[in-house]
């Protein structure tokens, strides 16, 4: 068992729990940083965690603002760092809102981590935005298999000026630039630690950030995960199946999995984790067949619909991150499974009315 202690970014996002709770179970240390006092007290709060600060094993520190904070005394005594915090705020109206503190939050904090000899590996939370263009129909792929070395072709430059590029393209870009500059930093500084960088599809499983009914509710649109999960398990069997986009899917707790090996292997690589296929009419004939007693809160959609993905869709190539790290990958069935009993933890299905 290990006494090392791993910085994860980020510590009240849906990711990062699960990650938490993959080094906390392998003997880690953990400290974690949030942006406000409340989102410490949220956190150090959640039963989830609880055992682990008692234990002092578990440590919340505040970063307020990645661009502009001191990283010195979060990072001291660290021996690995996660990189998980990815905001997603569609209000935003420009690309530079997206860029800088996707950008410049990455390059500070790694900045920082290149001058401790103590840190021997890092891992970046990416996505799959940065690997392809999701925003076409599916049919029009010709079936192209992804793979570590593909990269979405859009430039900042098509961000600040292509007419009808909106927030969700200058999400994806900024992704991309982020991802990109985590490996610009490490060449420029002469970082000695490995970097693996982690490009995750449509991220589901159980929902362990929150405690309360209330949270989930007052908290709905704060992460793209959450949302998605809640609307289809329990936002009512009348409500629309948005547009498929992703193909595959990966399941959080196999995420973790993916950055902990790629930590303590020290791994120097880009992994895109995708496990099972998906389409979100799939997930959900799925989850009323596991629980027809919730039926009502389901969403329905249409029963006779093909639950295969579209011919002509993409694929990924996770060869890497099954060979080299050593993933399995979840069935959609389990996730399914998991992240309804996590929803029944909270209450979600105790009322109609709460739909």
């Amino acid at each position: 068992m290990s006494t090392q202690t791993v910085l994860i970014t980020g510590l009240n996002g849906f990711t990062a729990p699960h990650i938490a709770n993959e080094f906390l179970t392998n003997g880690w240390k953990v400290r974690g940083t949030v942006r406000s006092t409340s989102k410490k007290e949220s956190v150090l709060d959640l039963p989830y965690y609880k055992k682990w600060a008692a234990d002092g094993k578990l440590e919340v520190v505040i970063v307020e603002d990645f661009v502009t904070s001191d990283w010195s005394e979060a990072l001291a005594g660290i021996d690995a760092v996660v990189l998980a915090a990815s905001p997603f705020d569609m209000t935003l109206s420009s690309y530079a809102e997206f860029a800088h503190p996707a950008i410049q939050g990455t390059t500070r904090i790694l900045e920082a981590a290149s001058k401790l000899e103590t840190i021997k590996a890092v891992a970046y939370v990416s996505s799959t935005t940065a690997v392809l263009d999701f925003f076409q129909p599916l049919s029009s792929y010709g079936g192209v298999i992804y793979s570590e070395k593909d990269w979405l072709p859009w430039t900042e430059e098509d961000a600040k000026s292509k007419e009808g590029f909106a927030s969700h393209q200058w999400y994806c870009i900024s992704k991309k630039y982020a991802e990109l500059a985590a490996r610009e930093t490490k060449k420029r500084t002469g970082a000695t630690w490995a970097l693996s960088t982690f490009c995750p599809p449509g991220i589901y499983g159980p929902v362990q950030q929150i405690n309360k009914l209330e949270d989930l509710k007052t908290g709905f649109g704060s992460d793209l995960s959450t949302t998605q999960l809640y609307g289809l398990l329990c936002g009512g069997e009348d409500k629309p199946i948005p547009p498929d986009y992703n193909v595959q899917y990966v399941d959080v707790r196999d995420l973790a999995a993916a950055i902990y090996s790629g930590i303590t292997r020290k791994t120097e690589g880009r992994y895109i984790t995708a496990g099972d296929e998906i389409t979100l009419q799939r997930f959900v004939n799925i989850a009323r067949k596991l629980r027809p007693d919730l039926a009502k809160f389901i969403v329905k959609g249409d029963s006779k619909a093909p639950e295969e993905v579209e011919e002509g869709a993409y694929r990924y190539d996770t060869s890497a991150s099954q060979n080299e790290l050593g993933i399995k990958y979840r069935k959609l069935e389990d996730t399914v499974r998991d992240t309804m009993a996590r929803f029944e933890e909270l209450g979600a299905y105790k009322n109609k009315s709460e739909v």
